[in-house]
């Protein structure tokens, strides 16, 4: 036996509702001015959240940006109106935090390029790159305390 609805039970379903996924809005931008040594300057204060954190970097702090030879920077994405540059600054200043590790300003760094819209892909070459100097830094520093 099969089981029927009667027709006018089947004009009072609803066709499912799909569920939409709220998307994260876009990370804050930073306001940055270069200066004339190829630095950057915050020039307002500036919100990142990332996950359940958020940092509050403040107007006037500077930084390098990406630290690469200029041709590399320029292949990147180096400039005021860059996201890779915005999370270049914001992972410089995530050192002047105390009980920041270089492993997690490393990870954070990597979050936020996605969270600009920055490819995984380019994201996670941009990671490698800075996790790799980080490592190469510590060896150093470790190496000069031994000396």
């Amino acid at each position: 036996m099969t089981s029927c609805i009667p027709a006018s039970s089947r004009e009072n379903q609803t066709a499912p509702v799909k569920q939409q996924v709220a998307k994260r809005p876009r990370p804050e931008a930073p306001v940055l001015k270069r200066l004339k040594n190829g630095h950057y300057k915050v020039t307002k204060p500036w919100t990142v959240i990332i996950g359940r954190q958020t940092w509050q970097i403040p107007a006037g702090y500077s930084s390098n940006g990406i630290t690469a030879p200029a041709r590399i920077k320029a292949a990147l994405g180096d400039g005021v109106g860059h996201r890779e540059t915005w999370a270049a600054v914001f992972h410089d200043w995530l050192f002047t935090q105390k009980g920041v590790s270089r492993k997690q300003a490393d990870r954070m760094f990597r979050d936020l390029l996605v969270g600009y819209g920055v490819s995984s892909k380019k994201a996670d070459l941009m990671y490698s790159f800075v996790s790799a100097f980080s490592v190469s830094k510590n060896l150093r520093m470790n190496r000069k305390q031994l000396d």
